[in-house]
């Protein structure tokens, strides 16, 4: 039998031990409601940075199979141009069918985008972009000299077409969309022996002499800019390594990865005082996925070249654009500049690529519905959005042809 002073012990330890159980439990469901709880939820958001899925509404069958004449001709290309990005999240809409808006020339919807000029700078996989948006909605599409606006669809002696701008007009917005090709961060003329270069080749010196030269001509100055550099890094490195007899296979070196986020950043500082007060946006790389043979569209190095395509080193390892991505994401977030997540929305759709670039189904949707998404929530004032009260984002001066 239990002595009597013991008793009153055993029961303030039992009580204490409810008490401590009972503010544990308590904690548990404070910390699980300050995660669920979006303190900015009435703030706009980004839908294409929030997780989410492609919804499509009829099947993409591959490239081939669409040019394949044995294929049962029962594809409805028009379809797909209601592909969108629907974010899971319930605070967070779906962004609003921007092209629908466009292929019915909604001038009210449309407003914002009236009376300005969207430049995009980058390689082959934004021109296509723009191509593609060109071809889905029927506008007015055509190459030109940089130092000549003038002459429309003309391609100067000297250059390749895929090295000019190709401008895509919406006539009755008054509103142009124009590209600025670049070859990546490169800073030694790396690939001066490839059939489509030109010089300047550094990308501060191509805004200097070339993308300036061509924005000055056109009826209005870029009111929206979006950047990105990716492709063009991963095969500069990649020559290297091939020269070398290293693999691609291993990660970036500790030099390589401040050399690309240094270049990145001067790239980016060198835009913005060139057109100050225009916004810019980042665009994310993609994983380009199986597509290893795609390397060999970079193999010109002057000398003759034995390989065959299967046989060519991969440029585009996944550990290497994995690398890309995150450095693309740090110098953003350095730089207080929004992001597009081009890879995220477009990760599972490798299929549907010609080597290393996506089909204009969904791959035009995709990029195109972001980009005017995104010229959109500029038009509202980054002030108003998600992403400026979780982190600082670089100030807009004034709100070009507003």
């Amino acid at each position: 039998m239990a002595r009597p002073t013991i008793i009153p012990f055993a029961c303030f330890c039992a009580a204490l031990a409810l008490f401590a159980l009972y503010r544990a439990t308590q904690r548990r469901q404070e910390s699980v409601q300050l995660v669920n709880s979006e303190p900015d939820a009435d703030a706009l958001c980004d839908p294409f940075a929030e997780p989410g899925f492609l919804v499509r509404p009829s099947p993409f069958p591959p490239f081939r199979a669409l040019t394949d004449p044995t294929t049962p001709q029962n594809y409805d290309e028009s379809a797909p141009l209601s592909a969108r990005w629907i974010p899971f999240s319930p605070t967070c809409d779906p962004a609003p069918d921007w092209i629908s808006l466009i292929a019915h020339q909604d001038i009210s919807a449309l407003s914002w985008l009236a009376n300005r000029t969207i430049l995009v700078l980058g390689d082959s996989v934004d021109r296509n972009g723009l191509q593609h948006m060109a071809e889905m909605l029927g506008l007015p599409r055509y190459c030109v000299p940089y130092d000549d606006f003038a002459r429309k669809g003309q391609v100067p002696e000297g250059w390749d077409e895929r090295g000019i701008p190709w401008v895509v007009e919406i006539p009755w917005l008054g509103t142009t969309f124009t590209n600025g090709f670049m070859y990546g961060l490169d800073d030694e003329d790396n690939f001066r022996q490839q059939p489509d270069w030109h010089p300047p080749g550094k990308a501060e010196d191509r805004v200097d002499q070339l993308f300036k030269v061509h924005t000055d001509q056109l009826p209005f100055p870029p009111s929206f800019i979006s950047i990105h550099s990716g492709l063009w890094d991963l095969a500069f490195f990649g020559r290297q390594d091939r020269v070398a007899h290293k693999s691609t296979e291993q990660p970036f070196t500790h030099e390589r990865v401040e050399w690309w986020q240094r270049r990145m950043k001067e790239l980016l500082r060198h835009v913005n005082q060139t057109w100050p007060g225009v916004p810019i946006w980042l665009r994310k790389l993609h994983r380009v996925g199986p597509v290893g043979g795609a390397s060999y569209d970079w193999r010109h190095t002057g000398s003759s070249d034995s390989d065959t395509q299967e046989h060519f080193s991969n440029f585009f390892t996944n550990v290497r654009i994995h690398a890309i991505r995150e450095m693309q994401e740090q110098v953003a977030r350095d730089m207080g500049v929004p992001s597009f997540d081009f890879g995220e929305a477009w990760e599972g759709w490798q299929a549907y690529q010609q080597m290393v670039h996506p089909n204009q189904f969904p791959g035009g949707p995709v990029y195109v519905q972001a980009l005017l998404h995104h010229i959109w929530m500029e038009s509202q004032g980054r002030e108003s959005w998600r992403l400026s009260r979780r982190r600082k984002l670089a100030p807009v001066v004034a709100k070009r042809g507003e």
